[in-house]
């Protein structure tokens, strides 16, 4: 083999070391960077990405819903009367005599069978209501004010030892029971005991104390949901009283309600007095003229009469249809005379009698909870739908009669005299 010449050697050493040395550069080597060292590099921040808002989220609209409570408008109510309340110790003097203790039972059985109480009034002009899932229930008391039937205690609340006294305390224990009586008064010659030893109320010295305290009492019950109404000033027989003494007895009965109510300081409230008349002993006069007078009676404020009740025999048992019923007559209502026997034959009855039920109408903006169109679309659409059905609705303040497919808004009707 052909010696290469030494020089030639060298320049073909050379040449590889400079294509050795420039591969090492390329692959970024530590050497060619201590052979060949660069400029020091200047550092450049990424710029951070702007941050794009994020959309504010839209708050999820609540539906809004009413509560209507719906009165059916075959509804049916006992109409309860009561007279002299005594402590159970005490001999009956007759049969409308009742013990505190039966007075109370007979409030708790009547409350466990879903009763609960409403206004004589409310239930006259239309305007009655209860819960959902209760029944109306009317009391009323006659030959009012004797003090076993409403004492006003040195508290300001009626006597345990009244009849009306049990009534509040057993509306304080079930407030869902309420508290509501109407008074039918003779003024004439049924005489207020103004003073209370033990159980039992006796009349003072004082004649002109105990009138004060009788206009006192009236006072405190038209306040507190006991209405005072006319039973006729000496509870008469009204077949035997002649038609001039018909007119004097009603109208005297008013004026010494007004009188002791002036002579308590309390005529404010004498616009507050309704005109209700339930007859004595059950009985119509006997002339066509007589029973005129009473049906076109009308107070000193000029309110005409708003209902009669004729009932009394203690054998009777009828209910009374609502003002909405087609059998409603408000000159001629029936009443239970309260018995052993009447509550027994009341509580037969209350599975038979419809319940107020509960009608969820919407949804609605709330801004239109006052919209009385609005209102009678959704109560329409509710009745089409099957989910509720025809009767009173009682929305908020508001009250609409749905009846015959349609729904109106409810007002108590002006009552004209015959």
């Amino acid at each position: 083999m052909k010696k290469i010449p030494r020089n030639v050697l060298m320049k073909f050493t050379g040449i590889t070391l400079w294509v050795f040395l420039a591969a090492q550069l390329l692959s970024g080597c530590s050497v060619a960077q201590s052979f060949m060292p660069t400029e020091t590099p200047t550092s450049t921040a990424t710029p951070l990405p702007t941050a794009t808002p994020l959309p504010t989220p839209t708050p999820t609209e609540v539906p809004f819903y009413l509560d209507a409570a719906v009165m059916p408008l075959n509804q049916q109510a006992p109409i309860l009367l009561y007279h002299r309340f005594i402590p159970d110790w005490e001999a009956k003097e007759a049969i409308t005599f009742t013990r505190l203790s039966e007075f109370k039972n007979d409030l708790q059985k009547l409350y466990d069978s879903g009763f609960s109480l409403v206004s004589l009034k409310s239930w006259i002009d239309g305007t009655y209501l209860v819960p959902p899932g209760k029944k109306p229930l009317v009391i009323t008391i006659d030959d009012f004010w004797f003090a076993d039937q409403i004492y006003i205690s040195e508290d300001g609340t009626p006597s345990p030892y009244s009849g009306i006294g049990v009534l509040w305390r057993f509306a304080q224990e079930h407030p869902d029971f309420g508290f509501s009586a109407a008074g039918f008064s003779n003024m004439g010659d049924k005489y207020y005991g103004d003073r209370q030893i033990g159980d039992k109320f006796f009349y003072g010295d004082n004649q002109d104390a105990m009138w004060l305290k009788l206009g006192q009492t009236i006072a405190w019950a038209i306040e507190n949901g006991v209405e005072p109404y006319n039973h006729l000033l000496q509870h008469p027989m009204l077949s035997k009283t002649a038609d001039k003494d018909i007119q004097w007895q009603i109208e005297e009965n008013d004026r010494l309600t007004r009188y002791y109510l002036e002579l308590a300081g309390r005529g404010d409230l004498i616009p507050r007095l309704g005109n209700m008349i339930a007859l004595p002993f059950g009985e119509w006069p006997a002339t066509y003229s007589g029973i005129e007078i009473i049906k076109k009676y009308q107070n000193q404020e000029g309110k005409p009469v708003e209902a009669i009740f004729e009932a009394y025999l203690y054998a009777d048992k009828e209910l009374t249809p609502s003002a909405f019923s087609n059998d409603f007559n408000r000159y001629n209502l029936a009443r239970l005379t309260a018995s052993e026997i009447m509550t027994q034959w009341l509580l037969q009855q209350a599975p038979d009698l419809p319940d107020a039920q509960s009608c969820r109408l919407g949804p609605l903006a709330q801004n239109q909870a006052d919209d009385q169109a609005v209102i009678q679309g959704l109560i329409s659409a509710a009745i089409q739908s099957g989910s509720c059905f025809e009767g009173a609705y009682h929305v908020g303040e508001q009250i609409f009669l749905a009846r015959d497919g349609e729904v109106v808004p409810y007002s108590p009707p002006s009552i004209i005299a015959p």
